[in-house]
């Protein structure tokens, strides 16, 4: 069994910073009962098991893009001004008909 560097895991990955989101989110999955993809894992530790499989290229990492709001949602938003205001007189007026 050889031993995993970071260095072999950064270039699986574009930066330091997403391999370590990498492992957080796999260990986390590992400790909620996913089975591992690598035949020698710890049970007991899940991160080095999480190491494991992206450096067996198991597990790719990529970064997912985000798509732009769509502008229906945005007018849907927006809710015009007289019927709240509608809203506003009606309660007004069922209540000076109550003071009577």
């Amino acid at each position: 069994m050889t031993k995993i560097t970071i260095d072999q895991l950064l270039t699986k990955a574009k930066n330091k910073f997403m391999l370590a989101n990498a492992l957080s989110a796999r260990a986390k999955q590992i400790v909620e009962g996913s089975l591992p993809y690598v035949d020698d894992f710890n049970p007991a530790n899940p991160i080095v098991t999480a190491m494991k499989e992206i450096a067996a290229d198991r597990i790719k990492i990529r970064l997912l893009e985000g798509g732009k709001k769509p502008e229906t949602l945005l007018v849907e938003e927006e809710k015009p001004k007289k019927k709240l205001s509608l809203v506003k007189e009606e309660k007004k007026k069922t209540k000076t008909k109550k003071k009577k």
